[in-house]
């Protein structure tokens, strides 16, 4: 392997000065010490802002967005201007980040079908905690859930993203604000300031979709600038009560990305699939305790492996062996400038394209794959003119440097062929296509539009347009009749249109088109299968999903069984996958069922109101029918004011619900109230979800009530339609 690189650190008077005096103190040993300061037992911040592209920051010279939180902490510290991703995709990037190796080492090269061994490959976290640090880590992402892996060796980890994320919608759910995430970090970092910490903060924000909350969709609109603009808010007001604390100025902090966004770029509108300098091109900040030589800016390339390196020198702690990462801030690297290595093996895994590898230095990023390409990215930093031919002799030194890398490989499908379903999360299209042993694999820049064809189709599918996507998956899915990402999310769509039988022979042609990935459409497909009432093959599916989403899997095992009428097992599937905060308030809605149907009402409301109130307090909405369910239960008790408010809840939280507004109806029959209020909850209903299930949906409802002239009239209405 390629050895590490020279830092580029441009030396201030101080520590320059530190330098003098630290060769005095060598003497005749002919070996200088380092050139920086240490700091014993600071507190240490590690800030992540998922997805932020360096070159869209006022730090690094762009003008198109205003950042006040992150200009002031790096008016405070060191900034690397040429900081790269070794992997443009959000697990492997920050195991990385978290543990000084690249992806070939620590064993995950993409965000989903992988797991990550905690005891193989230690951590920053495994590391400081050893020497007494109390460790700390908050996270916006499913991607980065605890189940990964990457929660080894932390004293806290709070991952509760949750939310109803099934195949039926939303995948939005799949995130949290930062706000929310940074409160429960600083909640964690109160409790230990006293003693060493170490804390993780994953902000989310700047990954798509682009949803930023006011102000700053009024002056960005909904646009990845405004995402920046709506994270930089969070790091500012998370920084400030630092400073409150009296923890900012002793502490050691870092701010870095994982990876960057294509923006169209290079046809990619997202992240994953190329290696552009768009997609790798990181901020990376570090301030120092008391702001030691803040301001100054490092020139040479640098990686994110090179952060535990750093954090470990900086505190006098010896670093994990072997590392390929160095100090940012040692002056004891090798003289010969070394590239940074980046790779992507998510087309090879998720289309069965070819994977790309590159190595970028202080002036050219070689691109290796099916077409090499050659980029002078000094004189052209967008990549827009391949050099390839015309410096032939810096294409080829490159690649001998890039060959150093090792090109091993493991496929998840193959390693595991029983491996659950990777949701999909947020732009990531979540199956994995097995490479084709023998044949010459597709340039992903070649193919490029047939993801982003997908990712629009499945962007119909987000705003609720799921006749729409189908028509255009049909179409992909002809043109491109071996692409498992099309005909996983045609099953899906086909499932959210109550399609089932539909559904379940998509997903079992995704399984034809790969066996060897029976296994990763597990969840969704018994989830089919539990509509159709198939309960043994539902069964089958929940338990093959286990290893992968073990509280996604015990919450369909509690479904399964409460179908089944036993509810003591329903009871214990459902609290097993209460542990798990992504399935916690539906599996909280399962267990309040299994105490209706034993007639233990008082002990369903008190589940139901506690699963809601966590998921308040952590900025969740509720399980899609708790609220419906709460109400159900409070009516049971006689409480109709009470059910009437659950229920509004429920369709503030869940609009274009159905079932919520004809729960409502009846309540509000119940209380002897006029039938025109209840037509007009009705009307509004239909108005939400004009579908044909709903238009039948008011007619039953009215017949329910009483109101047999208006149900044949609204029945009469449904057969027109």
């Amino acid at each position: 392997m390629p050895a590490s690189r020279p830092s580029g650190v441009t030396l201030t008077a101080g520590m320059r000065a530190l330098l003098l005096i630290s060769l005095a103190l060598a003497g005749g040993c002919g070996r200088a010490g380092p050139a920086f300061e240490r700091f014993p037992g600071a507190p240490v911040i590690l800030i992540s802002v998922d997805t932020l592209r360096a070159d869209h920051l006022p730090a690094y010279g762009y003008t198109k967005v205003e950042t006040p939180g992150i200009d002031a902490l790096q008016r405070d510290s060191i900034l690397f201007e040429n900081a790269y991703s070794h992997c443009p995709l959000t697990l492997p990037s920050h195991l990385s980040m978290l543990t000084g190796l690249l992806p070939a080492e620590h064993g995950v090269r993409t965000n989903l079908g992988y797991h990550f061994d905690g005891e193989a490959h230690p951590t920053l976290a495994r590391l400081l905690r050893a020497h007494g640090y109390a460790t700390g880590a908050a996270v916006s992402a499913y991607v980065l859930r605890g189940a990964t892996g990457i929660n080894a060796s932390w004293d806290f980890f709070d991952d509760a993203v949750g939310g109803d994320v099934e195949w039926t919608r939303d995948l939005s759910l799949l995130q949290r604000r930062g706000g929310d995430t940074a409160r429960q970090a600083l909640a964690w970092a109160e409790r230990v300031k006293t003693r060493p910490f170490f804390l993780f903060l994953h902000i989310y924000e700047p990954h798509f979709p682009y949803e930023p909350p006011e102000p700053f969709r009024s002056r960005y609109g909904a646009t990845y600038d405004g995402e920046i603009a709506a994270s930089d808010s969070v790091v500012g007001e998370f920084l400030g009560q630092l400073r409150r604390e009296g923890v900012y100025d002793r502490a050691i902090i870092v701010l870095v990305s994982d990876h960057g966004e294509g923006l169209g770029e290079h046809g990619e509108q997202e992240h994953g699939i190329l290696l552009y300098r768009e997609a790798l091109h990181v901020p990376l900040l570090l301030k120092l305790p008391g702001s030691r030589d803040a301001g100054t800016r490092v020139t040479e390339p640098v990686g994110l492996i090179d952060i535990v390196p750093t954090l470990t020198a900086l505190l006098e702690l010896k670093a994990p062996e072997p590392l390929k990462g160095a100090s940012l801030l040692d002056r004891d690297r090798p003289a010969s400038a070394r590239g940074i290595y980046s790779e992507t093996y998510y087309p090879r895994i998720h289309f069965g394209w070819s994977q790309l590898r590159s190595l970028v230095g202080a002036r050219h990023h070689y691109v290796d794959g099916p077409k090499p390409e050659l980029y002078d990215v000094v004189r052209d930093p967008r990549e827009t003119a391949n050099t390839f031919v015309a410096d032939a002799s810096v294409a080829r030194s490159m690649k001998k440097e890039l060959d150093g890398y090792s090109p091993a490989f493991s496929d998840p499908g193959r390693a595991a062929p029983d491996v659950a379903e990777n949701l999909k999360s947020l732009g990531y299209l979540s199956q994995t296509a097995p490479a084709r042993d023998g044949e010459s694999l597709a340039n992903p820049r070649d193919r490029i539009h047939v993801h982003e064809e997908l990712r629009a189709a499945y962007q119909l599918g987000r705003l609720g347009k799921d006749e729409e996507e189908l028509r255009s998956l049909r179409s992909l899915l002809e043109a491109n009749p071996d692409c498992l990402e099309a005909q996983r999310e045609l099953a899906g769509t086909l499932a959210r249109l109550h399609r089932y039988r539909e559904a379940a022979a998509a997903y079992k042609q995704a399984i034809r088109l790969s066996p060897g990935l029976a296994g990763s459409v597990a969840l969704p497909l018994g989830l089919v299968e539990l509509e159709m009432g198939e309960l043994a093959e539902a069964d089958s599916r929940a338990r093959a999903a286990l290893p992968e989403d073990p509280g996604r899997a015990h919450e369909l095992l509690a479904r399964v069984a409460l179908a089944r009428g036993d509810l003591g097992v329903t009871e214990r599937e459902a609290r097993l996958a209460m542990t798990d905060a992504a399935a916690e308030s539906e599996a909280a809605t399962i267990l309040a069922q299994v105490h209706v149907r034993r007639s233990e009402l008082s002990q369903a409301l008190a589940v139901l109101e506690k699963a809601r109130a966590r998921a308040i307090e952590q900025k969740r909405a509720p399980a899609a029918g708790l609220d419906d369910l709460r109400a159900d239960v409070l009516a049971r008790l006689g409480r109709f004011a009470e059910a009437e408010a659950a229920l509004h809840e429920q369709i503030r939280w869940f609009p274009g619900r159905a079932q919520s507004y004809a729960s409502l109806a009846v309540v509000v029959a119940l209380q002897g109230r006029s039938r025109g209020e209840v037509h007009e909850i009705l009307d509004s209903m239909v108005k939400a979800n004009p579908a044909r299930e709903t238009i039948l949906l008011r007619a039953k409802t009215l017949d329910f009530i009483g109101d047999e002239q208006a149900a044949r009239r609204r029945g009469t209405e449904r057969g027109a339609q």
